[in-house]
């Protein structure tokens, strides 16, 4: 999706790509390390600051739905840029199943709710091998509905 959204003039901001790009000796290994997830926040940060300046669009910020402190620092970067901020799901169908019991987690059963984690993180193991409790913190974070006033009110 991220691709598709950025097309061929602009650019995709994501942290997971420090790991791939700026570690290791290949581009082609995901080489994540806990104790650079800082640099790698960091470092992302930096590419979409530059990416505003230029005036790059569209700009993909790859991110979960939650509300933290790093989406609201986009949004406001990108707000007084004078850039419109959308925020945008999958569209996949496995992502459609996937959202509908994000959306009703507390109406879900544990088990169903790690199922969902473990299989995850076994489809991550590709990429970015994630751990299950990794994903699971993800997905219990997860706001259905999120706007951008959400993201706005947060910081008030």
């Amino acid at each position: 999706m991220a691709r598709e959204l950025a097309g061929t003039t602009g650019i995709i901001c994501e942290t997971d790509e420090f790991f791939y790009t700026q570690i290791g000796e290949s581009t082609d290994s995901y080489d994540y390390s806990a104790d650079r997830l800082g640099d790698a926040r960091e470092w992302n940060l930096e590419r979409y600051q530059t990416a505003l300046r230029d005036r790059v669009s569209p700009i993909v910020v790859d991110r979960g739905n939650g509300l933290n402190p790093e989406t609201l620092e986009y949004v406001v970067l990108a707000q007084q840029q004078g850039y419109g901020v959308e925020l945008k799901e999958p569209n996949s169908p496995w992502w459609q199943e996937l959202r509908v019991l994000l959306k009703y987690k507390r109406y879900v059963s544990s088990e169903l709710f790690d199922h969902w984690a473990t299989a995850l993180a076994q489809r991550s193991r590709q990429t970015h091998r994630v751990p299950v409790e990794t994903i699971r913190r993800w997905m219990k974070a997860w706001r259905a509905e999120l706007t951008i006033d959400d993201i706005l009110k947060e910081a008030s």
